[in-house]
């Protein structure tokens, strides 16, 4: 699956990786149903690095005040947390979970389809050893 190499790899030579086929509604921190292979990627490259820790990262668009995004975003990392233990196997000791709310936009609020693309989760290598 190319979506898992280029998570895998993303992880490897920037530490960074964007999910990019989590969906969340706005204002949801619920995820859908579905097989998501991004997830399948994480839970991958923890098996491959396995002294290696990361955190997911929440994030909204910018509707609605800063501290209701925090709140939002970090209830959405705590979603993916949860299914990476329950669906993949993922040791909870290994992974945490964080919101940064709409403080790292990666494209315009002006639209729906930058908003879309602002509410994401994305995963940090915080540790290799």
């Amino acid at each position: 699956d190319p979506a898992v190499a280029t998570v895998r790899s993303a992880l490897d030579t920037q530490g960074v990786a964007v999910l990019d086929d989590l969906v969340f509604a706005s204002g949801a921190a619920t995820l859908s149903e579905g097989d998501y292979p991004s997830l399948a990627a994480v839970a991958a490259w923890l098996k491959a690095n396995p002294d290696g820790t990361v955190a997911l990262v929440g994030h909204t668009d910018a509707s609605g005040s800063l501290a209701a995004n925090i709140a939002l975003s970090e209830r959405r990392a705590k979603a993916v947390v949860d299914v990476m233990v329950r669906s993949h196997g993922a040791d909870p000791a290994r992974l945490s979970a964080k919101g940064v709310g709409f403080l790292a936009p990666r494209a315009t609020n002006q639209t729906e389809e930058g908003r879309q693309k602002n509410r994401r989760v994305e995963v940090v290598v915080t540790s290799t050893r």
